[in-house]
């Protein structure tokens, strides 16, 4: 059986949110060494260029090191692909028609391209909200100065 409730949030998202629990900061919370991340080298074409534009988005914002970047690579992997789908579907090649030796149309169903669209989205909406990208996964978070405000480290050195 797996675990029940919902899932935890790193301390530093829940703090930024606003930690209406109070729990604080997990004693033994893995804490992911800080330094600059790079693009794994699988990264390229439009992945690449997502990348170069969400990566420093997540660095002003506090939220990436480096052991986000296979996470942060496979988004930008899966944003490649549903770009390629999107460019089908805006070709018509959305929906298979299906019709009887008379021609007339029996049914009608999506194509390989639009399934595949819309199960990227889904995934890609996930990491989006995992990672603070859309705005409901902002909109608790507190940002003073243009830098994410991390309280528990301002509390620890009487900055609070």
């Amino acid at each position: 059986m797996g675990k029940r409730g919902p899932r935890k949030q790193p301390t530093k998202l829940r703090l930024l949110r606003g930690d209406p629990s109070k729990e604080g900061k997990h004693a033994d919370e893995p804490v992911p060494p800080a330094g600059a991340v790079v693009a794994p080298e699988w990264v390229t074409g439009k992945a690449r260029e997502k990348w170069d534009e969400v990566v420093p988005q997540l660095e002003a914002m506090g939220l990436i090191t480096p052991a986000d970047t296979e996470a942060i690579g496979r988004y930008c992997a899966m944003y490649e692909q549903w770009v390629r789908y999107l460019d089908q579907i805006r070709r018509g090649l959305d929906v298979l028609v299906i019709r009887d030796k008379d021609g007339k149309v029996k049914y009608m169903q999506s194509t390989p391209a639009a399934t595949m669209f819309v199960k990227l989205a889904h995934s890609m909406l996930r990491i989006e909200q995992e990672y603070g990208l859309t705005p409901s996964a902002r909109a608790g978070m507190e940002v003073r100065g243009g830098e994410v405000r991390d309280t528990l480290q301002a509390f620890i050195e009487g900055r609070a």
